[in-house]
Parts: C-alpha cells; sequence; structure tokens
C-alpha cells in the first residue's frame, strides 16, 4: 500500500555558487508510506521526499536529488530486506519493521532529518539514521563538516565520550559500555566522518551509536552530548551554542 501525503517543511539557506543566500528553504514535501502485512510479519516505512530552493523559489536540482536519492537508497534497501525475508520464511516468520523520521534540527545553519528504525524479531533492535544539510552550502554534510578543515575532530570528541562512558559506569552498576574491557577488540576506540550525530534544542552535539555498537543490546540506542568547550576551538561557526 502506498499512500501520498503533503507534509509541511521548514526553512533552510543554500548557496548556489558557494556563497550563502538568506532566505532560501529546503521541506518536506511530501512522504511515501510503505505498508505491508503477511500473518505476523508486518512492515510500516515512512519515506519523506525534500525539496531545496533558492530565495525565489526556484527548486535547486542538483541538491535537491542529492538528498532524495541518499534517502530512497537508504529505505529501499529496508524494504527490500524485509520483502526477501517475508519470501524466506513463506509466510510463517514473525516480523515488525518500524521506519519514522523527524525534522530533528533547524537551526540558521543545519538543517537535520532523523530516521529511527526498530525491528523487532526474537527481540528488538534500534537503528538511527540522520541525514543533514548545511545551510550555508545547501549541500549534505557529515559529522567533519562541523568543524574547520583539517581540524582533528575525533579525538576529543572520542575522549569525552570515553570519560562519559566511564562516569555512567561508575555511577550505575547496571550500565555496561565497551571501554577498557576484558575484549578489547569489541571496545570503543574513535568516532569518525560517518558516526551518527545531530544538534540538539540546546545547540549541543550529539554523537549517537546504534544497538550493539558500543554496549550489549539491552542498552538500546545510547547517546552522549558533549560539551561545546571540548570542540569551542575547532568548530565552525554558527553550528553550536
Amino acid at each position: 500500500v502506498i499512500t501520498i501525503m503533503v507534509n509541511s517543511g521548514a526553512s533552510v539557506a543554500h548557496a548556489m555558487t558557494k556563497i550563502p543566500v538568506i532566505g532560501a528553504i529546503a521541506e518536506i514535501v511530501t512522504f511515501r508510506e510503505y505498508k505491508n502485512v503477511n500473518n505476523n510479519m508486518e512492515a510500516d516505512v515512512k519515506i519523506p521526499q525534500v525539496s531545496v530552493k533558492d530565495e525565489s523559489g526556484s527548486v535547486l536540482e542538483e541538491s535537491t536529488q542529492k538528498i532524495n536519492k541518499s534517502i530512497e537508497e537508504y529505505t529501499d534497501e529496508i524494504i527490500a530486506q524485509y520483502e526477501s525475508d517475508v519470501k524466506a520464511a513463506d509466510g510463517e516468520g514473525h516480523m515488525d519493521v518500524k521506519l519514522d523520521y523527524t525534522v530533528i534540527t533547524n537551526s540558521d545553519r543545519l538543517f537535520s532529518i532523523r530516521f529511527d528504525q526498530l525491528l523487532v524479531m526474537a527481540s528488538g533492535t534500534q537503528m538511527v539514521k540522520i541525514y543533514h544539510i548545511d545551510k550555508s552550502t545547501g549541500e549534505m554534510m557529515d559529522l567533519s563538516g562541523l568543524f574547520q578543515d583539517g581540524a582533528d575532530f575525533a579525538k576529543p570528541i572520542s575522549d569525552n565520550i570515553k570519560e562519559q562512558m566511564k562516569a555512567q559506569m561508575d555511577s550505575d552498576e547496571n550500565l555496561v559500555y565497551w571501554v577498557d574491557s576484558d575484549t578489547p577488540e569489541w571496545d570503543f576506540k574513535t568516532v569518525t566522518s560517518d558516526t551518527t550525530f545531530y544538534i540538539n534544542e540546546n545547540g549541543k552535539l550529539v554523537i549517537v551509536f546504534d544497538e550493539y555498537e558500543v554496549a550489549p543490546g539491552y542498552m538500546g540506542s545510547v547517546e552522549f552530548e558533549i560539551p561545546t568547550e571540548v570542540v569551542k576551538d575547532i568548530v565552525q561557526d554558527g553550528f553550536l551554542e
């Protein structure tokens, strides 16, 4: 079942020649909803479509196509895996796949769409995917895009996360992270440009890890807010407070 609905968007800035243009917008103009029920196997996947425009209202085709292509590839992979599992189970399996999205950041500098996926089989697994548009360029960006060219952002962020992990475990014996453990090959080492992140409502950088990525499954998806003073000397203007 495919459902097309109109959804409201949010403002974003763009530069056609890498020069910031005040007043341009990006908005979620529609979304598709893939729904399927096959006995005890069910999927509900919401797929937004983004439109990026300049201040005159003209669609910026390259930026629009790039982010929508990335979103489509990501959601198509989830749907294809579900349909493959349904076929392999011959209708006798148990599975629930849900994917929803929110505009998680809409600041003067950044526009971010977050996808939360829940996969329930014998147990549940949480996964997070976030797409970002830098409003000063209109381009998609990863974690490295927050920082000055050539800056070593990975070490200070990773060191702070390790400190937070240890402090949380010291204060609560029920919390477990893979850091300085008896199985060092499992231990969290470092963030990279591809590490999932967002900027929260307080203007703070938050690093997100999927279930099982840095901790046992019962911890679920975990997040770490990074104090701005940790990266204040290397972050670009306008991203953090």
